[in-house]
């Protein structure tokens, strides 16, 4: 049975303290397991994508809510990609 996501709360943080953060947390988790975050930075529209590629996790789904809150779920994956 999957695990339900983890939640991190980075209102009122700016980037890069939110993904900084969600780095932190997601050192704490297994490959598969998710992790919803929830912002209010605009900048983390960019800087997630880019850091899920980047460290090879998997952007599940971005959406930005009435009030500017964005709720970003990410799924761990196996690790850093090489190359």
């Amino acid at each position: 049975m999957p695990q339900p996501p983890q939640h991190l709360d980075v209102l009122g943080l700016f980037c890069p303290v939110p993904i900084l953060l969600a780095a932190r947390e997601m050192q704490k988790l297994r490959p598969g397991d998710l992790l919803e975050i929830v912002g209010d930075d605009p900048g983390i529209h960019e800087d997630l994508p880019a850091w899920c590629d980047h460290a090879g996790h998997r952007l599940v789904e971005m959406v930005e809510e009435a009030g500017g809150t964005i709720r970003g779920l990410v799924e761990k994956g196996p690790g850093r990609r090489k190359g």
